[in-house]
């Protein structure tokens, strides 16, 4: 047995088969990472780690083939959070996303062959690993010799890192540079544990003018209920020519103008929570550039003046909706923080899974407004998420029942079923608004839905570039455009308000104006500047209007950053 071992290392250590190896190692890391300048770091972290192995096993095969192997690993996980989460990994997922337990619960539950397979592949290389270093020889060296080769790879790493200014920043992590990412941001490791990195451009912003935490709340008797959807992983498919719906279809993504209204969301596969935070808050989580998926983590209490609590000061009852546990990455706790006075999460409605019918959902809201209007005399805010049409899609969810026809909407299986969910769940959507057509409330409603990220199965007919740029890296490629309507019922909404093509975060701000909503001098600051950056948020063309507004958001103590 020991002669095979040593065979086995003889071999692995033979130069033509390492070079052959190494090589092929090159041309994994480009394809994970997509550029060829960042090989040439990875290659010097690839003998900073086997370094740091040798002085801790004196084992020298073992120690390259162990490196290597490490970073491929690494690799591949960040692909695997990119597809699924649109953010490649970062060293603070092991805080944030690595101790939620409820997170874990949900893709475990959810992605069980992903996880399956990843077992698989750390035991096939852990025994592995454990052969080799049985059978490689441990080696006698110098410490200072060991030392200096630690010191010299590490040193070899930081110098070949083609640093850019800003880097690392938010685009490394959205644009799928799946190799390096996690490496990358050990560079973030220099920022005290929680610093909101937003604090720079605030203190270097010009203060221009000053803003009160005063509220408009208008007639009460003219105050109608409140319900924004966030309808999970939707897009308008009109987006794709690749796909065929019907037109009824179609035509549940339009406004009650007639028109489907573009906007432009900061996440892509996943990450529906920074979605409801833009909403909620009227902030970019781009602008919090690589804690922008741990927002509900790190900007928990740090939000006044919110939407949610601009309704609640003006008297209403505010209720979230939301299909996951409370403690998922802490967005029940974030949600309340907001002002609102109710969450009712996945524990408490107990649907058979996670991907129940949104009629479910629908149902849970429609019986929660039926007993508040029989005994609560206040206007209500409903905030409902959906959850049907989220992934993975490997099975269909959709039965002969729901879509007789069982029509075929793309060639693609997993985007025809991907597609088949939305055409349910929009079904599902228009009994609601039917509902409150039917149902309007002492002074109507006004109903808002708007589309989430998109669905991984979207990719296949995403370009790889817009206008030469990595698709993922520009925030209004393709990849983030969704939608949103507007629906009133005994409540006149004026759509010019609402006629430009926006980012996200200007989506509360937008639909105060347009239905007459309470308002505060905060959201009337979104709104000019909506205006101003042509419905841009994160990259507009005059920055200094943004970095102005937010400055005196934190002025005014309503965004606590410090």
């Amino acid at each position: 047995m020991r002669g095979i071992l040593k065979r086995g290392v003889t071999l692995l250590a033979h130069p033509v088969l390492a070079f052959l190896l190494f090589c092929a190692t090159l041309h994994i890391l480009h394809h994970f990472d997509t550029r060829w300048a960042f090989v040439p770091f990875l290659v010097m972290i690839m003998a900073a780690i086997a370094t740091l192995l040798f002085v801790v096993s004196r084992r020298p095969v073992f120690s390259a083939y162990a490196a290597a192997t490490i970073v491929l690993l690494i690799a591949a996980m960040s692909e695997a959070k990119f597809q699924l989460k649109g953010f490649s990994l970062h060293v603070f997922d092991l805080a944030f996303t690595g101790l939620d337990a409820s997170a874990i619960r949900f893709l475990a539950g959810s992605y069980s062959y992903l996880l399956v397979a990843a077992l698989a592949a750390l035991g096939a290389v852990g025994l592995f690993f454990g052969v080799l270093f049985k059978g490689d020889r441990a080696r006698s060296t110098p410490w200072w010799l060991k030392t200096g080769l630690v010191a010299g790879a590490t040193s070899a790493a930081v110098a070949l890192y083609p640093n850019k200014p800003g880097e690392p920043n938010y685009t490394h992590y959205i644009s799928g540079y799946n190799a390096s990412s996690f490496f990358v941001s050990l560079g973030d490791l220099h920022l005290p544990f929680g610093k909101i990195t937003l604090v720079d451009v605030v203190e270097a912003a010009p203060t221009v003018g000053r803003m009160t935490n005063e509220v408009s709340c208008g007639d009460a008797a003219s105050r109608p209920d409140v319900f924004f959807v966030l309808s999970e992983s939707h897009t308008d498919p009109a987006n794709f020519p690749q796909v065929t719906v019907p037109e009824a279809m179609s035509k549940a993504y339009q406004s009650d103008d007639g028109k489907v209204h573009p906007m432009y969301v900061e996440t892509f596969g996943g990450g529906t929570w920074v979605t409801n935070f833009s909403v909620m808050t009227g902030l970019s989580g781009s602008d919090f550039g690589w804690q922008s998926p741990y927002v509900t983590q790190m900007m928990e209490r740090r939000v006044e003046a919110s939407f949610p609590q601009l309704l609640a000061r003006c008297g209403y009852r505010t209720v979230a909706i939301m299909p996951m546990d409370f403690s998922f990455v802490n967005e029940g706790a974030f949600l309340t923080s907001l002002g609102f006075e109710e969450v009712v999460d996945y524990r408490d409605m107990a649907p058979k899974d996670h991907f129940v019918r949104d009629k479910f959902y629908f149902d849970v809201a429609e019986k929660l407004i039926r007993e508040h209007r029989s005994t609560d005399p206040r206007p209500l805010f409903v905030a409902l998420q959906t959850m049907f049409p989220h992934g993975p899609y490997d099975r269909s969810l959709v039965s002969a029942e729901e879509l007789p026809e069982q029509p075929r909407y793309a060639e693609d299986a997993e985007a025809n079923e991907y597609l088949r969910r939305m055409a349910v769940a929009k079904l599902d959507f228009q009994a609601f608004l039917k509902e409150r057509q039917t149902t309007p409330g002492g002074a109507g409603s006004v109903v808002v839905e708007y589309g989430d990220h998109q669905a991984t199965a979207t990719k296949l007919y995403l370009p790889a570039q817009k206008d030469g740029r990595n698709i993922f890296a520009d925030l209004h490629s393709p990849a983030y455009r969704t939608y949103f309507s507007v629906h009133g019922y005994g409540r006149t909404i004026d759509m010019k308000p609402l006629s430009l093509p926006m980012d996200v975060g200007f989506l509360s701000a937008s639909v105060i104006e347009a239905a007459g909503l309470p308002t505060s001098p905060m959201f009337r600051s979104l709104a000019e500047l909506r205006d101003a950056c042509s419905g841009r948020y994160h990259e507009c063309h005059d920055r200094e209007k943004v970095d102005a507004h937010l400055k005196q958001r934190s002025d005014a103590g309503l965004l606590h950053l410090y």
